[in-house]
């Protein structure tokens, strides 16, 4: 058994900024044309960060790689994964809908995972851009090294606290692995 690497999709592994230009300013009306099959997709895998594949072709020897996404449109969020073709090199993927206090669920989801597959003893890490993913993690799984990537720049919604401070920052997947 490995540690996991659970990683964030959205923003982390895949620029949806780029993705939501190519939907432009109709972006809800063209999200439900999109998915009700009215529009062509677009070349999900061109909006993949080129640092990616080989990041998550590399990690697979060393980590179980766990896709953990949020979305509040799951339809959309599959349609984004499969076409961008990194199933193949992903152990699992996790894609949660949230609550109604706002929290994405992924606190839960790392939890729920660790039971079900059996904690290795490793250290298990997650990473994500946004620091309220980053919180909530850390908060129901302590022993989770938190990780946040700061391609674009989302801020804190509340005071930094020991608790809730990310183990680390990087700006891209080769520092991350430089990291790990």
């Amino acid at each position: 058994m490995k540690p996991v690497l659970f990683l964030d999709f959205d923003r982390t592994l895949f620029d949806t900024d780029k993705l939501y230009e190519w939907l432009g300013k109709e972006r809800f009306t063209r999200i439900l044309e999109l998915t009700g099959g009215v529009i062509d997709p677009p070349d999900y895998a061109s909006y993949l960060y080129p640092d990616t594949a080989p990041f998550l072709k590399k990690m697979r020897a060393s980590y179980r790689l766990v896709l953990l996404t949020f979305a509040q449109n799951t339809k959309l969020q599959r349609m984004k994964v499969r076409g961008s073709g990194i199933v193949p090199l992903l152990d699992d993927v996790i894609i949660t809908i949230g609550d109604e206090q706002g929290q994405t669920g992924k606190g839960d989801a790392i939890r729920e995972y660790q039971k079900r597959t059996g904690d290795s003893g490793w250290e298990h890490i997650f990473v994500d851009d946004n620091p309220d993913n980053l919180r909530e993690v850390k908060i129901m799984n302590p022993d989770v090294r938190v990780i946040r990537i700061d391609r674009p720049s989302v801020p804190f919604t509340e005071p930094i606290t020991n608790a809730t401070t990310p183990d680390a920052v990087v700006k891209n997947l080769i520092e991350l692995e430089k990291l790990l």
